[in-house]
């Protein structure tokens, strides 16, 4: 059977994938004032904190103390396009999980309760975002590892952010 079952916050613990998310050409320009000294807000859920993105196309939740910020070159589309993709991908949803077809290379959000596809994954996302975990299950697929993230992506503190604001 192809598909593999993670719940959205396991199936996206890897970091080093990101990069590959956003295509921009030349440096990356990122939306600075949500950078930095920036305490974004965070939210008690189901599956404990969990950070949550400011108001601004250019950044995404990615994960449950993570903002990734795309680089504001992009145009709208792209950017809406992206920030779907990626929070989809990786903010939890107590109804949802992750199948991940490792012989097609593409993800999916099911229905935990019905098992109806909820939202399919753009395949070039899904080969970026899990490609370490299909390799590992497919090695004849040979997706490429598209290293460390640097600057794109950002991890909170987020027991401390909520201290803070108490």
């Amino acid at each position: 059977m192809p598909y593999r079952i993670f719940p959205i916050a396991v199936g996206t613990s890897r970091s080093d994938t990101w990069k590959a998310a956003a295509l921009a050409i030349g440096s990356p320009t990122f939306q600075e004032e949500y950078r930095g000294s920036y305490v974004p807000k965070v939210i008690d859920t189901g599956y404990g904190l969990q950070v949550v993105a400011p108001d601004t196309p250019y950044v995404a939740a990615a994960g449950p103390n993570k903002l990734y910020f795309i680089d504001t070159q992009f145009d709208p589309e792209t950017v809406k396009h992206v920030k779907e993709q990626i929070e989809k991908a990786t903010v939890p949803n107590p109804e949802e999980y992750v199948a991940i077809d490792d012989v097609s290379a593409t993800a999916e959000l099911k229905n935990s309760v019905t098992g109806e596809t909820t939202f399919v994954l753009d395949p070039l996302y899904a080969r970026v975002l899990f490609a370490r975990g299909m390799n590992r299950h497919n090695p004849e697929l040979k997706l490429p590892d598209h290293g460390a993230v640097g600057d794109w992506l950002v991890t909170y503190d987020l027991d401390n952010i909520r201290t803070k604001r108490a």
